[in-house]
């Protein structure tokens, strides 16, 4: 199981991606930002939540209980079977899909990165594979997210 220090880690670069960005007021690509509209946004949201329930389902099955009338849910990701597979593609897909305008580099690379901790978790791997998948997942759904924009409105503090 990983240590603190691993999930303090991908916590932190989350942070400081949201840091960033609000700081720098716009997308940090500049002229590579990527426009997204509401509904885009929403759905990008969702489906980060989802992923985030996946993998605390996964690794805090403790602090993921603790969400009233998710014990069903929480067994089904823990059981790695077809629900947990839907919980985890599904969510995906529509990460893919709500960034879809992005620069087509960090699009390939977040693909790939969702591709691989999908593959490394369901398929049989070392768990330090998968955790290696997971962190180059986190660090470029931050450069991504740091690279779209709201419609170009300025997001100021």
């Amino acid at each position: 199981m990983p240590n603190a220090l691993y999930w303090s880690a991908l916590g932190l670069l989350a942070i400081i991606g949201l840091a960033a960005r609000l700081l720098h007021g716009r997308a940090l690509l500049g002229r590579r930002a990527a426009p997204m509209g509401r509904a885009d946004l929403a759905v990008a949201l969702v489906a980060l939540l989802a992923l985030g329930f996946h993998c605390a389902a996964m690794f805090f099955r403790s602090v993921a209980l603790t969400v009233p009338g998710t014990d069903g849910a929480v067994a089904a990701v823990s059981e790695l079977g077809t629900v947990s597979q839907i919980a985890f593609w599904v969510p995906g897909v529509l990460l893919l899909v709500a960034v879809r305008r992005a620069w087509a580099p960090l699009l390939i690379a977040e693909t790939g990165a969702l591709t691989a901790v999908g593959v490394t978790m369901f398929w049989d791997f070392d768990l330090s594979v998968h955790l290696v998948a997971l962190a180059v997942s986190v660090v470029v759904t931050v450069a991504l997210l740091t690279s779209v924009s709201a419609r170009d409105t300025p997001l100021r503090v």
